[in-house]
């Protein structure tokens, strides 16, 4: 992948943890924990636990990003502006979009990050930096 997941992690606790991968994972998406203990792109509205660091087929061993407070590129869709709340989008696994309206932080508890720039636009997907919730 041409563009590096990690982008500082600020002295943040972030770690690198081990998983399985429970599908072809891209990286630069969000993951869940699936009910069989693989980690599988998140849908809507998961427990998001990561952001898959690089690609993974299903059944492999896969590396999955996670921290509060560290700095990511991630896999992100639609029109939103920097500093807005991004959640799990409905349409795409392991993408993040804008919360309802372009919340804020203030708006709602639900998000997953805050975007750090601006988004790609429409139904446009690209690898934007976001500061992990």
């Amino acid at each position: 992948m041409a563009t590096e997941v990690l982008v500082n992690d600020g002295g943040a606790p972030s770690r690198i943890l081990p998983f399985t991968a429970g599908m072809a994972l891209t990286g630069g998406r969000v993951v869940q924990v699936e009910s069989d203990g693989t980690v599988g792109q998140a849908d809507v509205d998961a427990a998001v636990v990561g952001v898959a660091f690089t690609d993974a087929t299903s059944g492999s061993n896969c590396s999955i990003i996670s921290g509060k407070g560290i700095v990511l590129n991630v896999m992100c869709s639609g029109a939103f502006d920097t500093g807005h709340l991004l959640t799990s989008e409905v349409a795409n696994l392991g993408i993040l979009a804008s919360g309802a309206a372009n919340a804020t932080i203030q708006g709602s508890g639900t998000g997953v990050a805050i975007a750090l720039e601006d988004g790609p636009g429409g139904t446009n997907t690209a690898m934007k930096k976001v500061l992990m919730l």
